[in-house]
């Protein structure tokens, strides 16, 4: 039996307590990471700073394994930029999605943080087929490196916008992130990982002092609108948002955008833009705003779970004009707004539609 368990499961602390134990220095923890996360060497015969016994022992206890991705899809823009979806199959069977986009010299590569999601959000995807469980720390790393690999180039953003919540599974999270975001390792600025939440109050306040850029879910202007669509604001209703974002200073310079999915008929109307100015003037933060993408919720494994929704909508993409117009309007009192062209939804690889499966 192969007892060896994967090397991308261990923090740089608990790579640091297997050294001690075994004999070996500290620092060689460090050293072990350097060789697989920013050499990318995947074999501790290759690590020649690190001693001959270490190398046998840490051959008898790890390996290198990674998932497997066994579907990609892509998508061209007439600007010469394109768009990757890759379907990932986990070492258990379960399978997540992950989008790159190639948008110039910024390299996004969009993660998933579980294998489904339990929020269920009645406008996404991934919240109508369920929730199966959360990714270890290894599997958000995997993510990255495999498509790094695939794709020949190297991430500069990383927007965890993915399947799940990632803060109902922050413990794996946060010690991807360290990897992630060490300049040593990985090395993506904290600058340019954004965490997106539907705004788990409690979470939130764990991670706001950490300097990663913040995108809270909104999507609706009053809380009757919002917990028809979004079952935690039940929980976390607007105002607790509101109360959190009033918080600005744990944030730096960087403003918490609040994410909104334009709806039409819903939540697009310019009494809607009104209500969010009069919620959120003047606190520190920015819209973006999101055109609605429909997806398929048939055929599916996550749909048999016991968290899958499967509920039909007639929910539509608002119209241009609507769209304008209200961006016009948070703009004139003094918002900043940024208007997300959702990349690759013709391989329903956009906002909202990935649901880790063909």
């Amino acid at each position: 039996m192969n007892n060896k368990k994967s090397i991308f499961c261990l923090s740089l602390k608990e790579l640091e307590t297997f050294c001690i134990k075994n004999s070996a220095k500290k620092f060689n923890a460090f050293q072990i990471m350097k060789w697989v996360y920013s050499t990318r060497i995947y074999d501790f015969n290759d690590m020649t700073n690190i001693s001959k016994s270490l190398r046998e022992t840490l051959n008898s206890n790890f390996n290198f394994k990674l998932p497997e991705i066994t579907a990609s899809f892509k998508e061209d823009t007439t600007d010469g930029n394109y768009s990757m979806k890759y379907l990932i199959k986990l070492d258990d069977g379960c399978t997540i999605e992950s989008v790159f986009i190639d948008y110039g010299k910024r390299k996004t590569l969009c993660v998933s943080s579980q294998v489904g999601c339990k929020m269920l959000c009645d406008f996404c995807s991934t919240g109508n087929f369920g929730f199966q469980r959360n990714l270890t720390s290894s599997e958000i790393i995997s993510q990255i490196l495999l498509i790094e690999n695939e794709c020949k180039v190297k991430i500069t953003n990383i927007v965890f916008m993915g399947m799940g919540e990632p803060l109902d599974n922050l413990f794996e999270v946060k010690k991807a992130l360290e990897i992630i975001s060490d300049p040593n390792l990985i090395g993506v600025a904290r600058r340019k990982i954004t965490i997106s939440t539907c705004g788990i109050i409690d979470k939130l306040i764990e991670i706001r002092d950490l300097r990663y850029k913040i995108a809270i879910s909104l999507n609706a202007s009053n809380n009757y609108l919002r917990n028809k669509i979004m079952p935690i604001n039940k929980k976390y209703p607007i105002e607790d948002i509101v109360k959190f974002i009033s918080c600005g200073k744990y944030f730096g310079h960087n403003k918490i955008t609040l994410e909104y999915v334009l709806i039409k008929d819903f939540n697009d109307s310019i009494n809607n833009a009104k209500e969010l100015i009069k919620l959120f003037f003047p606190q520190n933060v920015k819209f973006n705003l999101i055109p609605f993408n429909k997806f398929d919720i048939k055929n599916t494994e996550l749909s048999k779970t016991a968290y899958g929704k499967l509920t039909e909508n007639n929910y539509e993409r608002t119209s241009e004009t609507a769209y304008n117009n209200f961006q016009d309007k948070l703009m004139k009192a003094g918002f900043v707004v940024t208007i997300r062209h959702s990349k690759a939804q013709s391989i329903y690889g956009g906002c909202g539609q990935l649901k880790g499966s063909l």
